[in-house]
């Protein structure tokens, strides 16, 4: 073998090992994207509620966003609770929902509480934990507002009107947003 094959033999090795992912790391699955999953990005929902969550507020923490699935719908979900040491008792999730009712995809933005579950407090704990997941203290998988949550908005899905639809969701983030800061 000649210095130039060695050469370029090298080259391509050292290409290969550039795109190698991290060891250990999983394979990056691609999963089909959902009908709401689109609608979620087209609203560019994450972006919005990722502002949010980012921001430090005097009386609450925040954490997120997540995204949700289930079986006809699709989420983008922060979660806040009250600062102190009783503010775990009830943690709220503000979220933007794409769901289907009637054979059409409804867009929902609203607030649900949700009431803590988990035989036992350690503050601790719950400090690192709540900041990555929820569903382990709360007893919850994201869905969409129900009877009893406060709905901030909910209409059929048009992409013709999406720009509508996300400047409502901007508008409804900047007025939570106004009151969590006025107190």
């Amino acid at each position: 073998m000649c210095a130039e094959d060695k050469k370029q033999r090298y080259e391509d090795i050292l290409k290969k090992i550039e795109r190698r992912r991290p060891f250990g790391s999983a394979r990056e699955v691609e999963k089909p994207r959902t009908p709401q999953d689109r609608v979620l990005d087209l609203l560019n929902s994450f972006d919005a509620l990722a502002d949010l969550a980012l921001r430090n507020f005097e009386q609450i923490l925040c954490y997120g966003p997540r995204i949700f699935h289930g079986a006809a719908w699709s989420g983008v979900v922060i979660w806040y609770h009250s600062k102190g040491y009783h503010g775990y008792q009830t943690l709220r999730l503000l979220g933007v929902w794409a769901h289907y009712h009637d054979n059409e995809i409804m867009l929902s933005i609203g607030i649900r509480p949700l009431p803590y579950r988990a035989p036992v407090y350690d503050p601790g704990v719950y400090r690192v934990a709540i900041q990555n997941n929820f569903r382990i203290y709360y007893d919850d998988d994201g869905r969409p507002p129900e009877d009893g949550d406060r709905l901030l908005y909910r209409e059929p899905f048009k992409s013709n009107e999406r720009l509508n639809h996300r400047q409502t969701l901007i508008e409804l983030l900047r007025k939570w947003r106004g009151e969590i800061e006025a107190g």
